[in-house]
């Protein structure tokens, strides 16, 4: 529930009540909004319906404002859901049967705006239709050459409208995609998109708003995985390791880990990670951004309920060491990193959106950042199988494991926004009792991957983890939502 100029807006569950007759009028633009799009239409019986409403206090229960949205939101959603490049659609009702009322003008408002403790940033994103004002005469007369309306309104009414999503808006000098909704925990920034129908009253009056958020989520395909790795998925066979799928893998160069061993000598081991990554055109895999190419590089993008398959070889002249280390001391994780940027004083100028009833202070951005991070995936891991089908030798000098993170279903997409990004890391750490690396509590390896919404085309993918070794999906802390 949120409250708006001391009334009540409640959200309510799908409406079974039969559309009231619609008197229809030509839809103006404030802010002159992208032409509808053909491509993607989505089937309107796969569109769920939500209604929110506002009433006049307890002397009038009834709901004298409504607002209908169409969205890709499951009955469980309180919120609208859209994808990129979606259409947010609905109707607007009035119905002012018991309380005629003086009204110059109705609109619909889409804004994306990212929020800040300190001070509040101008809407990155706003997008307006005008349904009626009242310089087009009487609602039920709309469409004819009139004089403009003067009186109070009494009766029903009701108004299309549809505003396209853009995939891509301006922000300063730089064209950057529309980022998703995002409220990092224990973050003062977060970035929020609401509806807003806007009842104008005229001069010396409020003006009246029923608003309602929704989840904004653009959605992009992973590129398929290497041929070897996909057969592997098709036949539900072990995946091959680096050795035998170079096309499949990122092989990184060693990196030497020096170190005290039982407190007594000094020691080092040589680490090799390798990470399962996609090779297919990403252009073929593009789903619905037209920007997916050019804002995401072709390696390391994985998609969410999916796995990363990680090879970890170790190398040392210390057999001691090795015999130490095992897959229990070797910590895989997936970290989350977010960044914001925070905001000083504000400037001393103020400007004016295309909204005539906002205006929006300008906030310069602050010279440091604050960077979050927090494992979000704990993985798996285990002893290689040696033999001619993994193309592995296991040597009293070189050990080699297998290790898996399988990303969750929840995690939010990777995004870069100005003063707000989400990027995720892989990080192999070395946590074993006797032998303390000298860098201590650093990772070995954090490599920088990149999250998707959708799966690849082809095979489901599957996880490779034995049986008698367990899947952590998440740490003790949860994702940011």
């Amino acid at each position: 529930m949120i409250l708006h100029e001391n009334i009540l807006h409640h959200v309510l569950p799908l409406s079974s009540q039969t559309r009231r007759p619609t008197s229809t009028s030509r839809s103006r633009s404030r802010q002159s909004t992208p032409p509808l799009s053909t491509s993607r239409a989505p089937s309107p019986s796969s569109k769920l319906e939500q209604t929110f409403h506002l009433t006049a206090g307890s002397s009038h229960p009834s709901p004298w404002l409504s607002l209908r949205v169409k969205s890709n939101a499951s009955p469980s959603h309180q919120h609208p859901i859209y994808f990129d490049k979606d259409i947010v659609e609905g109707s607007v009702h009035l119905n002012l049967s018991d309380n005629p009322t003086s009204i110059v003008g109705i609109s619909v408002i889409v804004r994306g705006q990212l929020f800040s403790v300190g001070g509040d940033h101008a809407p990155f994103l706003e997008l307006s239709q005008t349904l009626w004002s009242s310089s087009m005469g009487h609602p039920s007369n709309a469409g004819s050459r009139q004089s403009p309306f003067t009186g109070r309104l009494s009766g029903s009414y009701s108004w299309p409208f549809s505003i396209p999503l853009p995939p891509r808006v301006v922000v300063g000098n730089q064209s950057v995609p529309l980022p998703p909704t995002f409220a990092p925990k224990a973050s003062s920034t977060f970035i929020d998109y609401k509806i807003q129908v806007l009842v104008q009253r005229g001069p010396l009056r409020v003006n009246n708003t029923l608003t309602t958020s929704f989840v904004y989520l653009p959605r992009l395909r992973a590129p398929r995985p290497s041929p070897l790795l996909e057969a592997a998925y098709q036949n539900h066979s072990p995946i091959l390791g680096p050795s035998l799928d170079s096309e499949g893998w990122d092989v990184l160069p060693a990196r030497t880990v020096p170190g005290v061993i039982f407190g007594a000598r000094k020691t080092s081991v040589d680490c090799s990670l390798s990470l399962s990554q996609p090779t297919r055109p990403v252009r073929a895999e593009r789903r619905y951004s037209d920007s997916y190419e050019a804002a995401l590089p072709q390696a390391r993008i994985y998609a969410r309920d999916c796995p990363i398959h990680l090879h970890i070889t170790l190398e040392s002249y210390d057999t001691q060491l090795l015999d130490l280390l095992n897959a229990s001391s070797l910590k895989i994780q997936l970290v989350q990193q977010v960044r914001t940027q925070t905001t000083t004083d504000p400037a001393a100028s103020s400007s004016s959106s295309s909204h005539p009833h906002t205006v929006h202070r300008l906030y310069k951005a602050d010279a440091s950042n604050n960077e979050i991070e927090e494992p979000v995936v704990i993985g798996s891991c285990w002893k290689s199988f040696s033999g001619a089908q993994t193309g592995l030798v296991q040597t009293s000098n070189r050990r080699h494991y297998e290790a898996e993170l399988i990303i969750r279903k929840d995690l939010k997409p990777s995004f870069t926004f100005p003063s707000l990004s989400l990027q995720y890391n892989v990080q192999l750490l070395i946590e074993v009792t006797g032998f303390v690396p000298l860098q201590k509590q650093r990772p070995v390896f954090s490599e920088p991957v990149t999250i998707v919404t959708d799966r690849p085309r082809g095979p489901l993918p599957s996880s490779q983890v034995p049986p008698p070794y367990h899947h952590h999906p998440s740490s003790s802390a949860s994702a940011s939502q």
